[in-house]
């Protein structure tokens, strides 16, 4: 992985990956329009779709304006619209929308509305005033009264980001100087905006306008909640995998004629199918919660549908499989004798659960589909036979050692097993981070880069006490035997065994951060 990292800074290429995020709307942050409108598009990058009440705009005063239609033709242009077209004031638009990785995306934009209504015809009534030569003349007109206000031309952003609320003292003006097409004022700049609107930093009884530019500022229990359990059971979701993938490979490689050994592995990959299952499970209602920000929804049966008909759903689904299978067959077969279909639907379960992670995170959206798929499959799989089965090689070690059996034979078929995993998992790693940054800067300017960058560490520090081990506690082991270098070689296993586990922690929230 630290090669890995060396390699990506001289090789980077410009862009290989363009990430969701909004392109442009119709109308563009900070407009003023001068039309009437009844339909509010916003242009996203990639296609997404939205949850719950996803798009919706308030006015200045906090009241909600819903649409009475959100469509989409081709699933990233969406389109709001309206029965009548929204009277004159500050809008403020907040979206919501879930990318095809199953990441929540949400930010807001404001823009104003300011039609300029016709002048009526003008005809001899008493509020003509006489002038001394006996003429009348019109009245000049107050521009509060007429609602005139100010233009700007309604222009898509090219790239977008979600602005923080500003203060009002800090919110943008705009004179009719600078702006073309504008209708000014008796003190040349931009006349009031219609009485049926009150101004936008103005509180409505006492209640301050709702800032929408703040996704804290809109989540309540249920959304913090259902984050927090959604990181619980991904961290769950990875430990449970480690276990599963790292055992088997481990009764495969390692303790394959050893019985004992053989029945102990079987019972921690049947644990580690129950604790996959749960997972799954909760993680797929909890999912629902997420996207309706209600705690109903825990138990609806149409909210759990939406959540799972994605590809999130068809990961879940391939985990609650294989986690099935592997519980069932392996607790049973450490009950009985294992036979032939034993084996066969353990390795099926074992592939089931490989198999979700290429719908899993960034996978399904960054760079060629299947060449991100095969890699991602591909660095869970040895990552997972290098940590799972050095939690085993601890437990062989404490054990082999109360009975005074060989460690040296599992020891250096484990080595091999997990230097070769070392190597797939920083070959495929560096080609999953080259797929997903746009630029080698990212790696410490985004979230998932931060997160990135710690686990490599972390590996760089597992990879150096497994070196330690292998080339100096190993070699020392065969030669005396010694009790004090028994000492030493477990507490580093365990040591690094740990320091992968935590590997395996970051990992689960490397999946869930932003890489843009």
């Amino acid at each position: 992985m630290v090669v890995g990292t060396i390699v990506l800074a001289i090789s980077w290429p410009e862009s290989l990956a363009a990430h969701t995020e909004l392109e442009s709307s119709q109308p563009s942050d900070g407009d003023f329009v001068s039309q009437s409108i009844s339909q509010i598009s916003l242009t996203f990058s990639r296609p997404v779709e939205p949850v719950s009440n996803g798009m919706i705009a308030f006015d200045e005063r906090g009241v909600e304006h819903q649409p009475v239609a959100v469509d989409s033709v081709d699933g990233k242009t969406w389109t709001m619209s309206y029965e009548a077209p929204l009277p004159d004031g500050r809008y403020e638009v907040y979206w919501r929308v879930t990318s095809a990785d199953g990441h929540f995306i949400e930010g807001a934009f404001a823009f104003t509305v300011a039609v300029q209504e016709p002048r009526s015809a003008v005809s001899p009534s008493p509020s003509l005033q006489e002038t001394q030569d006996g003429k009348t003349t019109e009245p000049l007109v107050n521009p509060t009264e007429t609602g005139v206000s100010a233009t700007r031309s309604v222009t898509p952003t090219p790239t977008y980001s979600t602005p923080e609320m500003e203060s009002p003292s800090t919110q943008p003006t705009t004179t009719a100087a600078s702006t073309p097409g504008a209708t000014s004022g008796n003190d040349g700049t931009r006349p009031a905006p219609s009485p049926t609107a009150a101004p936008a930093e103005t509180a409505v009884e006492g209640r301050t306008p709702p800032s929408l530019l703040s996704s804290a500022q809109r989540q309540d229990s249920a959304v913090t909640g259902s984050q927090r359990i959604a990181e619980a059971t991904r961290i769950l979701i990875f430990l449970a995998t480690m276990g599963i993938v790292g055992g088997l490979a481990f009764m495969a490689l390692v303790v394959r004629d050893e019985p004992l050994d053989s029945d102990r592995a079987r019972r921690w990959v049947g644990v580690g199918g129950i604790v996959l299952t749960a997972s799954a499970a909760l993680a797929s209602l909890n999912r629902a919660v997420v996207i309706e920000r209600e705690w109903s929804a825990f138990w609806s049966p149409d909210a759990i549908a939406d959540a799972v008909s994605t590809h999130f759903g068809v990961a879940a689904g391939l985990r609650l499989a294989g986690g099935l299978a592997l519980a069932v067959t392996l607790l049973r077969a450490a009950a009985h004798p294992p036979r032939r279909w034993t084996v066969v639907t353990a390795l099926m379960g074992g592939a089931l659960v490989i198999a979700s992670f290429a719908f899993d995170g960034h996978t399904v959206t960054e760079g060629p589909r299947w060449l991100h798929a095969v890699a991602s499959v591909s660095h869970v799989s040895a990552a997972a036979v290098w940590t799972g089965g050095l939690v085993l090689l601890v437990d062989l070690l404490w054990r082999r050692r109360r009975r005074g059996a060989d460690v040296y034979r599992p020891l250096m078929r484990f080595s091999r097993m997990a230097a070769t995993s070392l190597v797939l998992a920083g070959a495929t790693g560096t080609a999953m981070a080259i797929i997903v940054l746009d630029r080698f800067a990212d790696l410490w300017s985004t979230p998932w880069g931060r997160f990135l960058l710690a686990k490599i560490a972390l590996v760089a520090v597992a990879a150096a006490i497994g070196g330690h081990n292998r080339w100096v506690l190993v070699p020392a082991i065969k030669e005396n035997g010694q009790a004090t270098i028994h000492r030493r070689l477990r507490i580093a296993v365990a040591t690094e065994a740990v320091v992968l586990l935590g590997v395996a922690v970051v990992a689960a929230f490397l999946v869930a951060a932003a890489a843009a």
